[in-house]
């Protein structure tokens, strides 16, 4: 059985820099679920979150625009 790839997580400060939005914008994002996907580390209301890189630039795929073709 082979062990599933690691893939990097970035906190709620560095994810929001990678998104050049506040920190405060992005846990906006999550509480109303309109943001990225993000991992929470724990059960309670203080755990820590993490943002999985690919999330994130899947965010950004989906949000992209261009000329109509």
């Amino acid at each position: 059985m082979s062990k599933p790839a690691i893939r990097r997580m970035l906190n709620r400060l560095q994810a929001a820099e990678y998104l050049a939005v506040s920190p405060a914008t992005l846990s906006r994002w999550a509480a109303n679920r309109t943001g990225p996907a993000f991992v929470k580390l724990g059960d309670a209301s203080t755990s820590a979150v993490r943002y999985p890189l690919d999330a994130l630039d899947e965010f950004i795929v989906a949000r992209t625009k261009g000329p109509k073709s």
